[in-house]
């Protein structure tokens, strides 16, 4: 009876480390979109930059410019934008995920599904609109109208 119990025991004892792995393993794949999301972020943000900088520099240099080389410039940045707060929604949805996985709560072996998690996120435009976001881009803008500005105002 005793040698039953002990055995037992160890079996329990060697699930839970397996349950443990398999939790730590998951977090491992978690964090890994996590960290994708933020540097796809961040390409998002170079993207803008570079859109915003070669648009100022075709209005430096050529002879007549026109503002439609901004407009050309600021309809992908604004796309960039939304994409920003798209991943940022991602990575919110998948921290919660992730939350859940450490906690130890009820979510499949393994899952990478966020969409339960989305309904607690804020909307996009919302977090578009957001300090984490919003002041890159606004910064973005403002520095491209204001040098669109001096330069059709012939400064």
């Amino acid at each position: 009876m005793n040698w039953d119990l002990e055995n037992e025991a160890i079996w329990m004892g060697g699930n839970q480390s397996q349950d443990e792995s398999m939790r730590i393993a998951h977090l491992t794949m978690l964090q890994g979109v996590i960290s994708r999301m933020g540097a796809n972020s961040f390409t998002l943000k170079a993207l803008a930059a570079t859109f915003g900088s070669a648009a100022v520099a075709v209005m430096a240099t050529v002879e007549t410019p026109s503002p439609y080389y901004a407009v050309a410039a600021i309809v992908p940045m604004v796309i960039f934008w939304l994409m920003d707060a798209q991943y940022l929604r991602f990575e919110r949805a998948y921290r919660d995920l992730y939350d859940h996985v450490r906690k130890g709560e009820e979510v499949e072996a393994y899952s990478l599904e966020a969409t339960p998690f989305m309904k607690d996120t804020a909307s996009v435009l919302r977090l578009a609109l957001s300090w984490s976001v919003s002041w890159f881009y606004v910064a973005i803008f403002l520095s491209l109208g204001t040098v669109a500005a001096l330069i059709f105002c012939g400064v």
